[in-house]
């Protein structure tokens, strides 16, 4: 492929990474969680220890590095959906910059193009970049930290030191232990198994590595003069303690789980997976020292977490960079020698994407006929929308089998990958009209009360934190009260108040108040599996 069509692709690429960030609401519950830390530093100029709506974003407090970056971003977009997205979407496209760079130490140039188009329409490496959660910062960061530690064991200089040990201490900052565990597990495997494995030492850890913990020990000595060591506690147990002895929110699953799902991520290229992993095992194997690495960073950034009882997929995210590697030299080989495809991993491949291309194109439109569906209430435009892209997939993958034989296939294929992740996120829009519920309560409330109003949620289902974020978007206080007394004393007070309550709440001041007028707003909450429904009452 020319340079300038690589470019082309690139651009393509970053458009998947950026599309409709400005359109889709938050997704609960983390994201806006981590907005909120970010605009209260703004408000308070406390940039220290991370702080929204009390209990309801309790659990999302990490190290500051991702709110930082949210926040110098609200600096520049102000603060919405799209500022709160955009450093991760630098940071994914960061990333396949990198490995298109970098990629080529240890496989083709042509072989790295490949594996950045398969990392780049990864179903969840592009999700990272439109649900802004720490993982495309951490993924960034590990990316460049591997590259640190690659191109020390090839040939060491101090440029790559130096960027190793800054990858390391910014990941640190941001998630804290993830990159310890895989720069620690990689560097072990490379030390065993790699010729040059007395290179490793070149990283001098035993000078560096305080330097690069500083950032984060200078941080949490800051939190400690703050409040005494109650939120370094609490995240020692949150974040190893708990994870080590169980599941989180009951986010669990067996061992192989993370390996079935990164296949379904990179489903488009599911013919090259299976057998990208074998061939590149048979060659680490045989003492193959590009193969040698690529595995190590595989193991390393997967293996362990089979075996933990707390599971999400992001947290493997690490090993997709890997595996897309694996993919583009399998790519390479079928450019190169057209006969080297497993017929069997041919027929798995398109009996899947053919299957999830018909369901698409299928089920939207029959599924209001399921009478345990009816109550989703889907919109027709989201069914319409979902149809076209199965139909443009199975079209896709049947000019892909017309051109199986064919020099121009694996650009038509991985260019089919583009079009498909690209067609699913302008979809995205639609879908979220199912769980837009805390945008429309704030837009309905801010539009209808001045600034000196006080806004009381009264019900939360799920605790979501992009409602308190919503409702805060005009600056007005937000408070939280439940107690069906207090709120009556509330509504009698004859002060300034906007109120979201739920329907027993609203009986119970229609006793006392019947000509009070109610706004109602209802969606589907998808990840509680029911209905947010709010009702709004504006008194003053």
């Amino acid at each position: 492929m020319s340079t300038k069509n690589k470019y082309w692709v690139l651009a393509l690429l970053f458009l998947i990474l950026i599309i409709n960030n400005w359109a889709i609401p938050f997704w609960d519950q983390d994201e806006p969680a981590y907005a909120g830390f970010a605009r209260n530093m703004l408000a308070t100029g406390d940039w220290v220890v991370p702080d929204f709506f009390n209990d309801w974003t309790h659990d999302h407090r990490k190290t500051p590095l991702h709110f930082w970056d949210i926040a110098i971003s609200f600096k520049v977009f102000g603060q919405n959906e799209f500022a709160t997205r955009f450093p991760s979407v630098l940071a994914v496209f960061g990333t396949l910059l990198l490995l298109l760079n970098q990629g080529v130490k240890i496989t083709k140039k042509d072989s790295s193009f490949w594996g950045v188009v398969a990392l780049g329409t990864s179903f969840l490496v592009s999700s990272v970049a439109k649900i802004s959660v720490t993982d495309a910062t951490v993924l960034f960061f590990s990316t460049l930290s591997a590259f640190g530690m690659i191109n020390t064991i090839i040939n060491p200089s101090k440029k790559w030191i130096f960027l190793f040990w800054l990858g390391f201490g910014l990941g640190v900052l941001t998630k804290g232990p993830p990159i310890i565990v895989f720069t620690g597990v990689f560097a072990v495997f490379l030390f065993a198994f790699h010729p040059n494995r007395m290179n490793i030492f070149k990283l001098r850890p035993w000078f560096f590595l305080p330097l690069a913990l500083a950032p984060v020990i200078f941080w949490g000595y800051a939190t400690y003069l703050r409040d005494g060591g109650v939120f370094l506690d609490w995240m020692y147990w949150w974040y190893v303690e708990k994870r080590v002895a169980g599941a989180v929110y009951d986010q669990t699953g067996p061992p192989g789980m993370h390996i079935a799902l990164m296949a379904v991520f990179f489903l488009p290229f599911l013919m090259y997976f299976f057998t990208g992993i074998g061939n590149g095992i048979k060659k680490a194997l045989a003492k193959d020292s590009d193969f040698i690495i690529i595995i190590g960073w595989l193991v390393s950034g997967w293996l362990l977490y089979e075996f933990s009882p707390s599971k999400l997929p992001a947290y493997v995210i690490v090993a997709h960079v890997p595996l897309a590697l694996l993919i583009g030299i399998q790519a390479q080989t079928v450019i190169d020698n057209r006969a080297a495809r497993a017929q069997w991993t041919v027929v798995v491949h398109y009996v899947l994407n053919y299957a999830l291309a018909i369901a698409l194109a299928v089920a939207p439109m029959i599924m209001m006929q399921f009478e345990f569906l009816k109550d989703m209430s889907v919109p027709m435009s989201l069914r319409i929308m979902l149809t076209s892209v199965g139909v443009i997939y199975t079209i896709l993958l049947s000019i892909q089998l017309l051109k199986f034989n064919n020099k121009l296939y694996i650009p038509i294929q991985f260019g089919s990958a583009i079009i498909f992740t690209l067609s699913l996120w302008l979809v995205a829009p639609e879908f979220t009209k199912l769980t837009n519920s805390s945008k429309e309560v704030g837009r309905y409330v801010t539009s209808q009360v001045a600034q000196s109003y006080t806004i009381v949620i009264a019900h939360g289902p799920g605790r979501q934190p992009s409602l308190p974020f919503y409702l805060g978007d005009n600056g007005n206080k937000v408070i939280l009260e439940s107690n069906l007394n207090a709120l009556l004393e509330l509504v009698e007070s004859n002060e300034q108040y906007a109120f979201v309550l739920n329907e027993n709440q609203v009986l119970a001041i229609q006793k006392k108040r019947p000509e009070l007028i109610f706004h109602k707003i209802e969606s589907q909450l998808i990840d509680r599996k029911d209905k947010a429904v709010y009702y709004i009452l504006i008194v003053s």
